[in-house]
């Protein structure tokens, strides 16, 4: 691996927004600031979590600053840099450079169902240009693309190209991205709560996920008991987190749920943007009842308490 020390937790945050919609950017620096807090080891902004494309350029900037400062240094940030147009791309490195974030997140171009050539392409053009280290997103239910593991494993043979987030919920071709080019780079995975503990097992660095917010230190400490083989204490977390991730995606559009999910535990989740409409009162009813009985609304009473 090029960086062996980019591994680990790494939160996918949501992008708090006002009642008006507004940028709530003092919000997410608190939650950023709360979530390293929690013993993560970096944290992802302006993903899909982080709803990249309601945000217009003036915003992003001020996200990836603020995310920066509330790491102090303490963590990466990894910027969301994906476009359809590689200029486009270029510019939000750019951004993400100027701001301080560490490494820049790129996914296949979305909606116009580019051929294996033209993702190729799209890759290498973006990889020689770019500011910053390249983090490669697969994630094919967003953009209609799912990444070759041979486009995978030849830029994983590129200096620029440092890690890889595949989402794509096959857990044969995680296992078969982590095997092939696991020497190389970084692979995470990026369903904790459905596949951390075999993708950690199987030799992922470490996992991207939107729960972690939520999760709080129960995240990293589930990594933990994978690290030191406590597969007890790691098949219950991951029960437990699993739980509330099917919650996240069964209840109104994502990532709705997760900004509820922040709100009901005293952390900056906000207002989605149009078009995502925020729960309903039922919707949040129910997933306040899926909290308790999971136990992570208790236990971020507790937190908060001491």
């Amino acid at each position: 691996m090029k960086n062996p020390d980019f591994r680990g937790v790494i939160p996918a945050l949501t992008t708090p927004f006002h009642e008006d919609q507004s940028l709530n950017a003092e919000g997410f620096g608190i939650l950023a600031e709360t979530v390293v807090n929690d013993g993560v080891d970096g944290l992802l902004v302006n993903g899909c979590t982080g709803e990249s494309w309601a945000l217009n350029d003036d915003e992003r900037f001020i996200v990836f600053r603020t995310a920066v400062e509330a790491a102090k240094g303490r963590v990466p940030v990894v910027a969301g840099c994906s476009a359809i147009f590689v200029d486009e791309v270029l510019k939000k490195i750019s951004q993400a450079a100027k701001a301080g974030c560490s490494v820049a997140m790129v996914s296949a171009p979305w909606y116009i169902m580019a051929g294996e050539e033209e993702v190729a392409d799209h890759y290498d053009r973006i990889v020689a240009a770019s500011e910053l280290p390249i983090l490669l997103y697969n994630i094919p239910r967003r953009t209609g693309i799912n990444l070759s593991l041979d486009l995978i494993n030849r830029l994983a043979d590129t200096e620029k190209v440092i890690a890889i987030k595949e989402s794509s919920k096959d857990w044969g071709f995680l296992s078969s991205v982590i095997r092939t080019t696991g020497d190389r780079i970084s692979v995470f995975a990026g369903y904790a709560s459905f596949f951390g503990l075999a993708a950690l097992s199987e030799g992922a660095v470490g996992y991207m996920d939107s729960g972690t917010p939520v999760f709080g230190s129960t995240s990293p400490k589930f990594y933990k008991a994978v690290m030191e083989g406590d597969l007890e204490t790691a098949r219950r977390i991951q029960s437990e987190m699993a739980t509330m991730l099917t919650s996240f995606f069964g209840l109104g559009t994502f990532p709705a749920s997760v900004k509820a999910s922040l709100d009901l535990i005293g952390r900056p989740g906000g207002r989605t943007r149009d078009p995502i409409r925020p729960l309903t009162e039922a919707q949040r009813a129910q997933l306040r009842a899926v909290m308790e009985k999971s136990g992570f609304l208790d236990q971020a009473r507790a937190s908060s308490a001491a």
